[in-house]
């Protein structure tokens, strides 16, 4: 058998992988008495978990410490079983490689000595032989995790609400010994949702909300990166606090209106992280500000891409058509949109009385009978809706731009007793979405062949 990591006690007596075992069912003995790390009441509660129960589900807010404590389940894992495999899998490359397995990597380089092993520098591996090992990459395929085999296996999946049934029903056929799901509660539907559902007797479930982590109970800044009270109270003003983006980012609850929403919030969150190529036509649009509080908002759209061009707050129309002409004569933009609703008129009206000669301008009115108007109540129904179907079919990718993702999953819809669709009024909701509205105005037009209006 290959030589095995070595474990130092404090009083600097060296034990064998034997001695190990003590640990297996104490991850947070491990993390206190081994790596020497404080977690806070809720990671302790995670740890615990872990040691204790096959399958663990842990939903929470952002920033409040999950992937910390799955990090150190992992180095716990491996070092507290013989022989041992550990896998950390997730939906894209930043959240394994740069977050989880950073941690992992952090961990270990404090007590580097105490474990030994070899941790890779630039790959998400640690061996300790070639039986017990832990490994990082992302779930893009159920074929990466054949093999995987081990009488002591822990699976942890992070941001587990983005990760598709396919896969985890892969990871599942695993068998592993430890099973291990960190989230936020953007989904209503899934895996990681019906662990806190009607699979919860199947689970040991872990709920964090902001109100629980280290800065908010002390009212200071005492862990670096963690929430904020300052976080939650901008949060708190983007979306309001009945909006499914504040509830499950901050309260770490699943929404109650996860399904009635035009965006849902995992599509948003998302689209935020796909890299996809710009193609075809330059569409922009610019929804125009009605009030002090609103801004005016520009955004490009290149094919899937989109990114928000400028938020302008305080611009009279004048400044917003010179704005809008300026960019389209120094950039190469196909089709101008324009809000031509209310004080947007002016802008499309100054727009035409000084001509774009090389950007068709559509004046675009939000209340407008809709083209296919059998499905939808008005045009902005008809644009969102377009939007919509971009997201749930992984076809668009935005900036991560937190009132555009809060905007976009934040408006619901419902439906008139003839089946059409109608948007929910802007006047019923928290702030005026116009990041969102500018976005799905760049999908009143559609390249076919040359440009036309598409709704």
């Amino acid at each position: 058998m290959p030589k095995a990591a070595k474990l130092r006690d404090s009083d600097g007596e060296s034990d064998d992988d034997e001695s190990l075992g003590k640990y297996k069912g104490g991850a947070l003995k491990f993390v206190t008495d081994v790596l020497h790390e404080k977690p806070y009441n809720k990671q302790e509660e995670i740890l615990r978990a872990v040691g204790r129960n096959r399958r663990v589900s842990v939903v929470g807010c952002n920033g409040s410490g999950k992937d910390w404590a799955a990090a150190r389940a992992v180095l716990w894992w491996i070092h507290s079983h013989r022989p041992a495999k550990a896998i950390v899998t997730g939906p894209t490359s930043r959240q394994v490689d740069d977050i989880v397995w950073n941690e992992v990597r952090h961990a270990y380089s404090k007590a580097a000595a105490r474990l030994g092993g070899q941790m890779a520098a630039r790959s998400s591996r640690y061996m300790v032989d070639d039986q017990t090992f832990a490994l990082g990459f992302t779930s893009d395929s159920p074929f990466n995790f054949q093999g995987f085999h081990s009488p002591n296996l822990l699976v942890a999946v992070t941001e587990a609400h983005a990760v598709g049934q396919h896969v985890m029903d892969a990871l599942r056929r695993l068998n592993p010994s430890r099973f291990l799901m960190t989230g936020n509660p953007f989904v209503a539907a899934g895996e990681f949702y019906d662990s806190h559902h009607t699979r919860r007797h199947l689970y040991r479930t872990v709920q964090i909300s902001a109100f629980d982590t280290p800065n908010i109970r002390a009212g200071k800044v005492v862990v670096p990166g963690m929430i904020t009270q300052q976080d939650i109270d901008d949060r708190k003003e983007d979306w309001g606090e009945d909006s499914a983006l504040y509830i499950g980012s901050v309260k770490g609850e699943f929404p109650d209106n996860l399904d009635n929403v035009v965006v849902p919030l995992w599509a948003a969150t998302e689209a935020t992280v796909r890299d996809l190529q710009p193609d075809g036509p330059v569409i922009v649009a610019c929804d125009v500000a009605r009030f002090g509080h609103d801004s005016t908002v520009v955004v490009r759209r290149q094919g899937p891409v989109c990114s928000i061009v400028t938020k302008m707050r305080g611009h009279d129309l004048m400044q917003t058509a010179g704005f809008l002409m300026r960019y389209c004569a120094d950039n190469p933009v196909d089709v101008l949109v324009v809000d031509d609703t209310g004080v947007g008129a002016g802008v499309v009206d100054r727009i035409k009385e000084q001509s774009l000669p090389r950007t068709k301008l559509v004046p675009f009115i939000a209340g407008q009978r809709a083209m296919d108007s059998t499905h939808f109540v008005n045009r902005i129904a008809e644009v969102w809706w377009e939007m919509r179907l971009r997201y749930m079919s992984g076809e668009i990718s935005t900036d991560n731009d937190p009132a555009l993702v809060g905007q976009v999953s934040g408006r619901e819809y419902s439906y008139e007793s003839d089946g059409r669709i109608r948007l929910q009024s802007k006047e019923t909701m928290h702030r005026s979405p116009d990041e969102a509205d500018a976005l799905a105005m760049t999908f009143a037009v559609k390249p076919d062949g040359g440009i036309r209006i598409w709704v």
